[in-house]
């Protein structure tokens, strides 16, 4: 995956810095230097910090970054999604962005791959997504029934509970989910 952005330099800075990503290279061609195609003028190439592959994204300045592209409207790059191996990773991005005041655009449950999850915005407004514990695809091809999704406070959410209901009830119980019966702060003044 490739974004373009407007400072190289800020967003490896967000990419490694806050997200812990490592950084493999970066490059930068003269003006009138051609190099990953005529549009790039710098970039860098990023992996998460166990990989040792080369990179897992690119992250670019565009000689142009007023041109349109060709047939292009308002299609692009939707969301970023990074998966974290722990709720407690995932925990402790959110208490980062939120102490270094980077924005958060909501946190959520239900939907589609019914995980607990936040959205946040990289420097150039990009949105990220960052989860643990999606759902899994069984032996039987079958997408499993999902809440709807509904916004959650992440330092206010029951993820053991959560976890055990989603083992636990049947598919109608499941699809009805209220997230307000997962608010630890309700549970904790009864």
């Amino acid at each position: 995956m490739g974004i373009a952005v407007a400072d190289l330099d800020r967003s490896v800075e967000f990419y490694t810095g806050i997200l812990g990503m490592k950084l493999t290279e970066i490059f930068r061609y003269g003006d009138s230097e051609v190099g990953h195609g005529t549009a790039v003028l710098a970039g860098a190439f990023v992996r998460g910090d166990k990989d040792t592959i080369h990179h897992r994204m690119s992250i670019f300045t565009l000689r142009n970054p007023v041109a349109p592209a060709p047939g292009a409207q308002t299609l692009g790059l939707h969301h970023i999604a990074f998966e974290f191996d722990t709720r407690a990773d995932l925990l402790e991005l959110y208490h980062l962005f939120k102490s270094e005041g980077i924005p958060i655009v909501n946190a959520r449950i239900g939907g589609p791959g019914n995980h607990a999850r936040f959205y946040g915005l990289d420097p150039d407004g990009n949105i990220l997504e960052f989860y643990s514990l999606i759902d899994q695809i069984g032996w039987d091809e079958k997408v499993h029934v999902y809440p709807q999704i509904q916004e959650i406070e992440l330092d206010d959410f029951d993820f053991d509970e959560y976890e055990r209901l989603r083992l636990t009830l049947d598919d109608t119980s499941w699809g009805n989910l209220d997230a307000e019966q997962l608010r630890l702060s309700t549970k904790t003044n009864n």
